[in-house]
């Protein structure tokens, strides 16, 4: 066991970024060797209900803009 994260009496000291009591887990990877992870809570996607636009404006400024930053991605890209 590595000697910086034990104390005298050769018990495992978390870090002290990890605040206390923070649920971890503990996994045996031989008889030498144990993998201690810091287990983050799960947390629920996030949903974002977005309107249904059937059709956007038109606007030429926006055209040339988008054509052109079409052009430019389109020179690196590999002929199918």
């Amino acid at each position: 066991m590595n000697a910086t994260v034990t104390d005298s009496r050769r018990r495992l000291v978390m870090p002290p970024e990890l605040p206390a009591r923070s649920p971890v887990t503990v996994q045996q990877l031989d008889a030498d060797t144990w993998l201690v992870r810091r287990a983050h809570p799960i947390k629920a996607p996030l949903v974002a209900l977005l309107p249904d636009i059937p059709q956007l404006p038109t606007d030429p400024e926006w055209q040339e803009i988008e054509s052109r930053i079409v052009a430019h991605t389109s020179r690196t890209v590999a002929p199918i």
